[in-house]
């Protein structure tokens, strides 16, 4: 039908905006986080070993993200993003050893980047505008606002940078794609599949159990009307999937380690590790100084940094009021959100290190804007769109000049200062910083990109935003007197 092939087109136009954005910035430093997860790729295809002894205490890969046993360093991550990174650079590597010709650092960490990180950001945007085509949202509609909760939020930033969420939340909206109402009849092949990729999201980080247990309760509902025997063979094939990568981290922590366990256990920060050892790896009942400065505070506040997150709740009430049918959704956004700001807001380390916003709550984005789709049905209400409008055009403001500075922000402030701070504090705040010199365009103060001068790096990236937004609503437009058809299915790779 021509309206289908117009939809992929739009969506294709979104995911290919999304990655080129992310290719026009490349942040030259790399913090302790990506740093950790860069030398594991180094040690295995370099040295065929899983320590990273030969590159944590030395530049450009030195990090304190590592865990120390029996005389040797590891990263102290889960093994995610590295794992799907190694095979690139393998090949990056026999390459440069064929023709004599050894790349730096520099270039190799940004083509990890875009090839581990920022292709799946890209199909993450495309799953997330087709899911909310899905559940009701006017095409044009979804599609400006997913540009919009992409680039007015931490998406887009942790799009650029070696980390591990855009990936897990790829696979998280992967496996809603499969499962979610409406949807075809669940097979054993497809929940096979969901089990698979929300398997694959818990190797990317552990801190996507929620989202993924909010996913999991979906894929149960799938199997309603099943006979009894379909229902035990998709709930076999669905656990027997997301077995194979959670095995392959087990087995990664046995050679280490000896026995399955978290390499958190063995930090060799003593702050750090004595941090993961108080309640459940680090996170113990929420504190309410922390749940200030991670909701309304400009440090690491998500509502200050995202206010379209306000509007995505009161949508989720207003179909939970009217809807029946988008009950389950918007219900499952409610929790996830809660989930994730009380998770944080006990976690020991609240802010997050040097961040642009508290990352810790990046997995909800899988769940959270779903929401959204009550301000783009046809039937919402005037101030509901008019309110999502504004705060995500605000969002987009305050976020994506951040996202191109650099996400990883310094912290700023002392970590004695940030373990004791309490309402009321000014904590300084370098994201305003950053605003500053971006509004001002004082573009020259900020750090040059690699091989890239900032000025024409910024510019070339605000360029494919407007023009790709721009073409991929103008394609989505000619929806508008098409008959109401389901969106295709956009699948994210297991």
């Amino acid at each position: 039908m021509p309206h289908i092939d117009t939809i992929r087109r739009a969506l294709w136009l979104l995911g290919a905006t999304v990655f080129l954005a992310a290719c026009c910035l490349a942040q030259p430093a790399t913090g302790w986080n990506a740093n950790s997860r860069l030398a594991l790729v180094y040690a295995v295809v370099d040295h065929g070993q899983l320590s990273i002894d030969e590159y944590q205490d030395t530049q450009p890969m030195k990090t304190g993200d590592k865990a120390e046993y029996g005389g040797h360093f590891y990263s102290d991550k889960v093994i995610g993003v590295s794992a799907i990174a190694i095979p690139v650079y393998a090949v990056v590597s026999g390459v440069s050893h064929a023709i004599g010709v050894h790349p730096s650092f520099q270039f190799v960490q940004y083509l990890l980047t875009r090839l581990a990180v920022a292709i799946p950001a890209a199909l993450a945007a495309m799953m997330m505008a087709n899911l909310l085509i899905r559940l009701g949202a006017v095409p044009r509609l979804a599609f400006l606002v997913t540009s919009g909760v992409f680039l007015g939020s931490m998406l887009f930033g942790y799009s650029t940078v070696f980390y591990p969420y855009l990936p897990g939340i790829a696979c998280c909206l992967g496996a809603l794609t499969l499962v979610l109402p409406p949807t075809k009849t669940l097979t054993m092949r497809r929940a096979a599949a969901a089990g698979g990729l929300l398997g694959g999201a818990l190797v990317f980080d552990l801190t996507f159990v929620i989202v993924v247990g909010v996913i999991g309760v979906f894929l149960l509902a799938a199997m309603r009307g099943l006979p009894r025997a379909a229902v035990v063979r998709c709930t076999v094939a669905a656990a027997a999937a997301a077995a194979v990568p959670l095995g392959v981290f087990v087995v990664y922590s046995t050679v280490i380690f000896g026995s399955p366990t978290i390499p958190y256990r063995y930090e060799s920060s003593d702050f750090f590790r004595e941090g993961m050892s108080a309640g459940v790896m680090g996170v113990t009942g929420p504190k309410l100084s922390a749940m200030w400065f991670l909701s309304f505070d400009s440090y690491r506040g998500i509502l200050f940094w995202s206010p379209w997150l306000l509007m995505a709740i009161v949508g989720a009430c207003w179909l939970i009021a009217r809807d029946p049918s988008a009950r389950p959704i918007a219900i499952a956004s409610l929790v996830t959100f809660a989930g994730y700001f009380l998770f944080n807001a006990g976690y020991y380390e609240w802010w997050g290190g040097a961040a642009m916003g508290p990352r810790l709550m990046l997995p909800m984005f899988a769940v959270v804007p779903l929401a959204l789709v009550a301000a783009c049905r046809t039937d919402a209400p005037r101030a509901l769109r008019v309110g999502t409008a504004i705060t995500l055009a605000v969002s987009v403001g305050l976020c994506l000049p951040v996202s191109m500075v650099d996400p990883q922000t310094h912290q700023d402030n002392l970590t004695s200062t940030l373990l004791q701070a309490r309402f009321g504090d000014a904590l300084h705040v370098g994201q305003l910083e950053a605003l500053r010199d971006f509004y001002l365009l004082r573009w020259i103060n900020i750090k040059p990109v690699w091989l890239v001068p900032i000025i024409l790096s910024f510019c070339l990236c605000l360029l494919v935003i407007g023009c790709g937004t721009a073409l991929s609503y103008r394609a989505a437009s000619r929806l508008d007197q098409a008959p109401v058809v389901q969106a295709p299915v956009v699948q994210a790779p297991e």
